[in-house]
C-alpha cells in the first residue's frame, strides 16, 4: 500500500524546516551518493577536547528508506557514529518515516555510538520514502584526529543488524570534519651569510641585523589561510563547538608565560645563554645547547589573533666560526579550558650560509727532507682574503699562520711549514689543512705538492667541499 500524499507533504515540510535552522547540523544521504554532506558549520577546530558536544542545536540525518515495506512488515534501521557518540539517550521518536512506527530495539544509550530501530510499516512504504533521524542534543566528538561520520543501514532481522550483515541498503556521510584552527607558519625564510672575509665569525646580507646578530626566524601564529573544501563554514574559518567562528585567543591562553618556541640549529657561537631572543630583548632563551634553544613567550605575546612576524634573533660571540646551518622552530602552546594543543612544527625558518669556497687537503706530511706546499690560484681582479685551519689526529693545531691574502689573477704559494708552529712537538703530524677563501668556486682552485729529497714531485688537487 502506498503512502498518502498528505503524509509525504508533511514529512517534506518537516525536512525543509530542519534544513532552514542554522543552529542544526544537517546530513543528507542521497541515494546516488553515499557521502553527500550538507551541514551548517560542520568544519570544527581540531583543538577541541575529546568529549566536546558538537552541533548543540541538534543533528539531523536525512535519507531514503532504501527498501520497500508492506503493511505490518518490520525492518531494522541501524544508525552508527564513527569517532563520535550520542550526547543523550536515543528514543523511538528520534527516527521517523511516514506510514511507519519506530521503537528502539537495541543500543542508543547516552555516550554510545550505535542504535537499532525496529520500524513497522502501518500503511506500506516505498523505497524512496524519506526518513529522518534527529538528535536534538547533537553528538560528542571522540577524537578530532579524523572526521566523525554517520552510517545509515537497513537489515531484515535484529540479529542481522547486530551482526552488520547481510545489508539490505546502506549509506554514510560526514557528520563533522576537523582542521587546525591555530597554525604556525614562516612567511619568509631568514637567510644570512657568514663571511669568509671575517673568517666566518661575522654575518652580513639577508636578514642580518648587525655583524654579530642574525635573524633566524620570522613566525606567524594565526588561523588557517585555507580551509578544507566541501564543508559549511563559520564566517570563513573553522567552527568552535557552539558553531561560532574560531579565534586564536579562544583556543590559546595568551596570558600564559609557558608558551614556548623550541629552536634547533647550530648555536655553538652563541655569545651567551641570552643570545637567542626577540627584538624587544625581554624574551630570551631559557636554555641553550650547541644545537637547541628554548624561548619562552611572555604573557601577551600570543594575542587573540595570534602573532604576526615574530622575529627571533641570534647574537654570536664574534670569535667562533659559524658553520652552515639550517634553523627550525616549533610552538608549544598552553590551551584554554575545553581545548588541547599539539606542538605546531617544527618548520624550517632560516639558514646561515657561508660565502666563498672551502678547500680541503688530504693528510700531508712534514717528514724531514720532504717539502709540502700548497698552490692556490684565484682569477678575480681583486685581492682575496683567506683563513686557514690546521688539524692533526688530536684536533686543532695552533701557532702557525691563520690566514692571509691571495694576489689578484695569479697563483699563490703557501708552505705547510708557514702554517705550523716553529716547534711541532705538541702537535705532531700528519696534518689536514682547510682553506676558507672569500671568492666563488669558479674563481678558485688549489693543489698540494709534495717534493721528495730526490726532486720528485707528487701533485694532488685540493677537495672543494662547500661553496655558496
Amino acid at each position: 500500500m502506498r503512502v498518502s500524499k498528505n503524509q509525504v507533504t508533511l514529512l517534506g515540510a518537516a525536512v525543509a524546516a530542519l534544513f532552514a535552522a542554522n543552529a542544526q547540523a544537517q546530513i543528507v544521504m542521497a541515494s546516488s551518493n553515499p557521502t553527500v554532506v550538507a551541514v551548517n558549520g560542520n568544519l570544527y577546530a581540531r583543538e577541541l577536547s575529546a568529549g566536546t558536544q558538537l552541533s548543540p542545536g541538534g543533528m539531523t540525518v536525512a535519507s531514503i528508506l532504501g527498501i520497500g515495506m508492506s503493511t505490518g512488515q518490520n525492518r531494522y534501521i541501524k544508525i552508527t557514529l564513527t569517532n563520535a557518540t550520542f550526547n543523550g539517550a536515543v528514543i523511538g521518536t528520534n527516527f521517523a518515516v511516514a506510514g511507519a512506527t519506530s521503537v528502539v530495539s537495541f543500543g542508543g544509550a547516552a555516550a554510545s555510538n550505535s542504535v537499532i530501530f525496529q520500524l513497522t510499516s502501518t500503511a506500506g512504504n516505498a523505497i524512496n520514502d524519506a526518513t529522518l533521524f534527529t538528535m536534538a542534543t547533537g553528538i560528542n566528538v571522540t577524537s578530532t584526529a579524523s572526521a566523525a561520520t554517520v552510517a545509515y543501514e537497513v537489515f531484515e532481522f535484529l540479529a542481522q543488524a547486530q551482526a552488520g550483515t547481510p545489508l539490505l541498503y546502506g549509506r554514510s556521510a560526514s557528520a563533522a570534519g576537523f582542521q587546525n584552527a591555530v597554525n604556525l607558519t614562516s612567511p619568509a625564510a631568514q637567510n644570512t651569510t657568514a663571511t669568509a672575509a671575517s673568517s666566518y665569525v661575522n654575518v652580513s646580507g639577508g636578514s642580518a641585523e648587525t655583524a654579530t646578530r642574525a635573524r633566524i626566524a620570522q613566525l606567524t601564529l594565526a588561523l588557517p589561510a585555507t580551509l578544507t573544501t566541501g564543508f559549511g563554514l563559520c564566517a570563513g574559518t573553522v567552527c568552535l563547538a557552539n558553531n561560532a567562528a574560531a579565534t586564536v585567543g579562544t583556543i590559546v591562553n595568551g596570558a600564559a608565560t609557558t608558551n614556548t618556541l623550541a629552536l634547533t640549529g647550530d648555536f655553538g657561537a652563541a655569545a651567551s645563554a641570552a643570545s637567542i631572543n626577540t627584538p624587544n630583548a625581554t624574551e630570551v632563551a631559557s636554555a641553550v645547547t650547541a644545537t637547541t634553544a628554548t624561548l619562552p613567550l611572555l604573557g601577551g605575546t600570543v594575542t587573540g589573533t595570534g602573532f604576526t612576524a615574530l622575529n627571533v634573533r641570534y647574537t654570536v660571540n664574534g670569535t667562533t666560526a659559524l658553520p652552515i646551518s639550517a634553523y627550525t622552530a616549533a610552538f608549544t602552546g598552553v590551551a584554554n579550558t575545553g581545548y588541547t594543543l599539539s606542538t605546531l612544527g617544527p618548520l624550517t625558518t632560516g639558514n646561515i650560509f657561508r660565502d666563498g669556497v672551502q678547500l680541503e687537503s688530504p693528510w700531508v706530511t712534514t717528514t724531514p727532507l720532504f717539502i709540502s706546499r700548497f698552490f692556490v690560484t684565484q682569477t678575480t681582479p681583486a685581492t682575496v682574503p683567506y683563513t686557514v685551519t690546521v688539524r692533526n689526529s688530536a684536533g686543532l693545531v695552533t701557532g702557525g699562520a691563520a690566514g692571509g691574502t691571495l694576489a689578484p689573477n695569479r697563483q699563490s704559494l703557501i708552505t705547510l711549514a708557514s702554517l705550523l708552529p716553529a716547534d711541532t712537538t705538541a702537535f705532531p703530524g700528519p696534518y689536514q689543512v682547510t682553506f676558507n677563501i672569500a671568492a666563488t668556486i669558479t674563481a678558485v682552485q688549489g693543489t698540494y705538492a709534495l717534493t721528495s729529497p730526490a726532486g720528485g714531485v707528487t701533485v694532488q688537487r685540493l677537495y672543494t667541499l662547500t661553496a655558496q
